[in-house]
């Protein structure tokens, strides 16, 4: 003998694992910056140039979304493309940013003077 009633799960799972449009993935890049900038100015303290690999992983850029982009390099590609900041150069075959101009482009992105 069952039971005469279906099981129905009591708790909600949250409906956006991966964001679906464009402003939503905006702000979770723009979050991503706000909450680990200052991060990556103490880590970078007394250079003048800051390689693109160790900006995608002090910003985090990687955990907006993990499936996607497990890097955060293509996060890192699309503020480069909408201009919020400038392209990198090449040193030494590594492409390279500067540390105050990447900086100074950020913390205007976001919001913080």
């Amino acid at each position: 003998m069952g039971y005469a009633v279906d099981y129905r799960p009591t708790r909600k799972r949250a409906k956006r694992q991966v964001p679906q449009n464009r402003e939503q993935r905006k702000r979770d890049i723009r979050n991503a910056v706000k909450w680990n900038l200052g991060r990556l100015e103490h880590d970078t303290t007394g250079t003048d140039s800051v390689s693109r690999s160790m900006v995608c992983l002090l910003l985090r850029l990687g955990k907006v979304a993990p499936a996607a982009d497990p890097t955060g390099d293509h996060l890192l590609q699309q503020l480069i493309s909408e201009g919020v900041l400038n392209r990198p150069t090449r040193r030494a075959g590594e492409q390279v940013f500067d540390r105050a101009d990447l900086l100074a482009s950020l913390k205007a992105w976001v919001g913080r003077a």
